[in-house]
């Protein structure tokens, strides 16, 4: 019976594991995001902004346009988790200063919401896919 029981709790242990670690994986839409750069600070919602994130286990890729000033952004790489946070490497970028630098996050899921947070940045993504 104990090894029943040791066998169940390292099952339900590796199945939330799991299920953190996949629940990044597939596609998410922008809903809002808030930015602050010298104290100052900028909000913008899915009016202003465009943007999807695609995750598999280790790559992702991300592209954004403002719908007001046209500006886009991109780059995809690889990412790696560790416990609440993930750290995305950048292997390509429309800003070429960005290749092969590093950017560490905190992440939670909560359904089909992803929230993304650092220093200066708090986002808020839809998963659609």
């Amino acid at each position: 019976m104990k090894w029943l029981i040791l066998i169940f709790c390292g099952f339900l242990v590796f199945t939330c594991t799991k299920q953190k670690e996949q629940g990044l994986n597939g596609v998410w839409q922008y809903v809002s995001g808030e930015y602050t750069f010298n104290d100052s600070t900028t909000t913008f919602t899915s009016d202003d902004v465009n943007s999807m994130k695609v995750y598999s286990d280790t790559y992702y890729s991300m592209n954004t346009q403002n719908k007001t000033t046209e500006e886009y952004f991109a780059h995809s790489g690889s990412y790696a988790l560790n416990g609440d946070e993930y750290t995305e490497v950048f292997k390509i970028s429309k800003n070429p200063e960005m290749i092969g630098q590093s950017e560490t996050f905190k992440y939670q899921i909560n359904g089909n919401q992803l929230k993304i947070s650092s220093d200066w940045l708090k986002e808020v993504w839809k998963k659609i896919e």
